[in-house]
């Protein structure tokens, strides 16, 4: 049987309504310039720090690191444990550094929390002293600001998921900021931005977790990190 002109554009009509309804992806996939890094062999893989906790939820926040704003919120306690075995398995697909993971330095760093006044040098130091133990050259840490779950299912939401975290590779010797990159991302209706249908087809045109979220903008964002 064949299809008339006519019912043609009627299917492809329906079908542009039904993803002009769906999901996508829009939010801040932001980098610094990478510094020198060729003397960088060893990589001290920190726990991701959830430092939401210094702040209030629901506002905007200067990283104390790299100064990258972000919007702060929720973050559940397997937030940073998610993150940190992600970024351990993603990290070990790169064969050009030695990575070192250190669990039990997570503890420690929660525990340095206290407020964000003057928490760029203390907490600098903290990581650059971590690496020295290790004896790595650099560290590579995450800061976690917002890891809002969505409300809902794959087909329809309340609120959609909503996740913000950073990272920074370090070098222990200097302080110095080797290389940053930051995800600040909610998932908004596809009508809010068409030119995200790629996004949105390849997260299979639906509503995710924040689970979900988070490691695809990490994929990405390890996708540019830096090489000796």
């Amino acid at each position: 049987m064949k299809t008339s002109w006519k019912t043609a554009c009627l299917y492809g009509v329906l079908l542009m309504g039904s993803i002009l309804s769906a999901c996508s992806t829009s939010g801040m996939h932001a980098d610094r310039p990478t510094q020198h890094t060729s003397g960088v062999k060893t990589i001290l893989i920190l726990p991701f720090v959830n430092v939401s906790v210094l702040y209030e939820q629901n506002v905007h926040v200067r990283c104390y690191l790299c100064g990258q704003v972000m919007a702060t919120g929720y973050v559940p306690d397997s937030a940073g444990p998610f993150l940190t075995s992600e970024l351990i398995f993603q990290m070990e697909k790169n064969e050009n550094f030695t990575f070192l993971s250190s669990e039990g330095s997570a503890d420690l760093i929660t525990g340095m929390m206290s407020g964000p006044d003057n928490a760029e040098d203390r907490y600098r130091n903290l990581y650059m002293q971590a690496g020295k133990r290790a004896g790595a050259d650099a560290v590579l840490i995450g800061h976690i600001f917002r890891f809002n779950e969505r409300k809902g299912n794959r087909a329809s939401v309340e609120s959609p998921a909503s996740v913000a975290y950073d990272l920074h590779l370090i070098d222990v010797e200097t302080g110095r900021i080797l290389w940053s990159a930051s995800f600040d991302e909610t998932q908004r209706p596809l009508t809010d931005n068409i030119l995200e249908i790629g996004t949105f087809m390849k997260r299979g045109a639906s509503w995710v977790t924040a689970e979900e979220l988070a490691q695809g903008g990490l994929e990405t964002m390890l996708q540019r990190f830096p090489q000796p």
